[in-house]
């Protein structure tokens, strides 16, 4: 076939597509000589931005009639089929549709195309001597009843008047399995099932109306008692006598849309996210879960690496797409990940391998699990369950402390009355003294134990307070102790606000301050508290000072343990400041301490007020 030949034939393929696909696709019909091999017979990838080449020897025809420059044209898909001589030897030119990139793209259009393009190509390499009585206008051109002989689609042409088949290829028998006879004998309507009659029937009459009808499915039934789907074009003939119609199978393609519709419903409902990733770990399937989990919109993840995901993960313990790390332990995996707003979230991922029909990998399907709420709750389960811990250990140490620290006092004042009996006056005065210093401890021991239980079960209440007030009545408790008259007290008090605060717990604060103060700063010559107060509307800021005989730096960071004592000048219980570090940690405050050997001690507490948190009208009631 020479090339002069191959230009008339396939300006008559042209005509022929023209008639058949311009009402429905955008698609370009072009015809090029023999050149590169692969652009004969292979296909772009569906959906990939290619430019395509020009052919030597190029004819083009677009079918709206418009000529364009090849090599400029940016497809979303080109299927290009061989051209080859009726002895099928040799490659003469390439038939190429395409789909150009401005144009929506569709997949099923092109595949369609497809299989026209092949039935005319089919048409052309086969020699047939037999010759077919078609009853058609002379308009027809000829020279295609060889396509609808052997085409593979079924290829029909019907009476406009009755409906009736005048005309049917060997393809009606191989797909529903009666014979051409039977198939004949009959109406169309005979054959359609009873859901799609009434709308083949109107679609008929629209054809005979001069309408051409493009992918109308209906479905036919077949010998063996199920039906398929068929998808139509047809056109009215010239003369208004004929229909042509095509027809082509596509049960089984509807049967996997229908799978795969049903599966993506099942995917866009349930709640945990779903993605596929391929080999190279690029994100090829995402489900609506996914856009809400990271944030990213669907069209910013399709294509990227999995690491546009995993922004922010420490690389250890990100996902890897190597397959055998897949195969061994990484099928169940927690790790943190960014989210494009820029929280981070927990999520687990369960991940198994998808493999093709021949069993070998093509990528990665992953079931991702917001579990950021499980996190935080495992969090606090695990803080509470060290929390559990130190106070187990705290109350094992309490208890024995406690035993150790209640009788020793009773034994000392048993033991004293023993000896009572037996002595002198003088002597009798000298025990109680000493019974007297024992009971004190125990009462100071008792108050303790009372004030750290206070502490640990009532309830905030918080109430206004009069802190000055609060710190008279607190030194007044010590004018009658020993040696008070030699401490100079140097109170600033400064209140910007009304102080709202748990009163009895900062009584305890105070209480417990002032009195290690005035503990270890008579054992000092020229001893001095100093006690300042700042109120503002959002905190107390309490400082106490003293320039008693002060801490050593190795005891600092142990004195508010239960039961730890920083000296043994003095025999305290040693719950005095723990009890003062929980009531401010209570309180949502915070303590520091400052000390210097032999110099003194300064001790700052802040804590909230809670002036702020009250009603507006409760707080213009309370200045007033």
């Amino acid at each position: 076939m020479s090339d002069d030949n191959i230009k008339d034939c396939m300006e008559s393929l042209l005509y022929f597509a023209q008639e058949y696909l311009e009402s429905t696709y955008s698609v370009l019909c072009k015809v090029g000589a023999y050149g590169d091999v692969y652009h004969c017979v292979s296909r772009y990838d569906k959906g990939k931005k290619v430019t395509l080449p020009s052919l030597e020897k190029t004819i083009t025809k677009v079918l709206n009639d418009k000529e364009i420059v090849v090599d400029q044209i940016e497809s979303h898909d080109v299927i290009c089929l061989p051209i080859k001589n009726f002895n099928k030897n040799k490659v003469l030119g390439v038939l190429s549709f395409v789909q150009p990139r401005d144009s929506e793209y569709d997949y099923f259009a092109m595949e369609q195309v497809a299989l026209v393009g092949e039935g005319l190509l089919d048409a052309l390499t086969k020699r047939s001597s037999t010759k077919v009585e078609v009853p058609v206008n002379n308009s027809f051109n000829l020279s295609f009843k060889p396509f609808f002989t052997d085409s593979y689609n079924l290829c029909c042409i019907t009476d406009s008047d009755t409906g009736n088949y005048l005309f049917m290829n060997q393809s009606w028998e191989r797909t529903l399995g009666y014979s051409i006879e039977e198939l004949k004998a009959y109406n169309f309507s005979n054959w359609v099932h009873p859901d799609d009659i009434d709308e083949t029937i109107k679609v008929f009459q629209d054809v005979c109306d001069g309408k051409v009808i493009r992918s109308f499915i209906n479905r036919y039934r077949t010998k063996w008692g199920d039906y398929k789907y068929l998808e139509w074009d047809a056109t009215l003939d010239e003369d208004r006598r004929v229909i042509y119609a095509l027809a082509r199978d596509i049960t089984s393609q509807h049967e996997n849309h229908e799978k795969l519709f049903f599966q993506s419903t099942i995917l866009k409902a349930v709640q945990d996210s779903v993605l596929v990733i391929d080999l190279s770990g690029k994100i090829s399937y995402i489900n609506d879960a996914v856009i809400s989990l990271t944030g990213y919109p669907k069209n910013y993840l399709l294509g990227r690496p999995l690491d546009v995901i995993l922004k922010g993960v420490d690389k250890s313990k990100s996902i890897s797409v190597d397959v055998n790390d897949f195969l061994k332990d990484q099928n169940n995996i927690e790790f943190q990940i960014e989210r494009r707003d820029g929280e981070y979230i927990w999520i687990e991922v369960r991940t198994s391998i998808l493999e093709d029909v021949y069993g070998d990998p093509i990528g990665f399907l992953g079931i991702i699990k917001d579990i950021t709420h499980r996190k935080e709750y495992e969090e606090t389960l695990m803080k509470r369950n060290e929390e559990l811990s130190k106070a187990n250990k705290e109350l094992d140490n309490f208890v024995y402390r406690v035993s150790h620290d209640l009788r020793a006092p009773i034994t000392s004042a048993l033991g004293l009355i023993e000896l009572s009996m037996e002595a002198t006056l003088e002597e009798v005065y000298e025990y109680l003294k000493l019974q007297q210093r024992s009971l004190m401890k125990l009462d100071d021991f008792i108050r303790d134990i009372l004030n750290y239980s206070r502490n640990n079960r009532m309830e905030l209440k918080p109430t206004r307070v009069d802190i000055q007030d609060l710190i008279e009545v607190t030194l007044e408790q010590y004018k009658f102790i020993s040696n008070y008259k030699l401490v100079k007290i140097t109170k600033e008090i400064n209140v910007e606000n009304h102080l709202y605060c748990d009163e009895s717990r900062l009584a305890v604060i105070l209480n417990n301050l002032i009195s290690n103060a005035y503990k270890f700063t008579t054992l000092v010559p020229n001893p001095e508290i100093k006690v300042e107060v700042n109120v503002t509307p959002n905190d107390l800021i309490l400082v106490i000072e003293d320039n008693g005989i002060g801490i050593k730096n190795d005891h600092i960071t142990k004195i508010f343990d239960m039961f730890y004592r920083a000296t043994d000048v003095n025999n305290g219980s040693g719950l005095g400041l723990y009890i003062v570090k929980e009531a401010v940690k209570r309180l949502g405050g915070e303590i520091a301490v400052e000390s210097i050997l032999n110099e003194g001690t300064k001790f700052k507490i802040t804590i909230p007020n809670l002036w702020s948190i009250f009603p507006k009208e409760i707080r213009e009631k309370a200045t007033n």
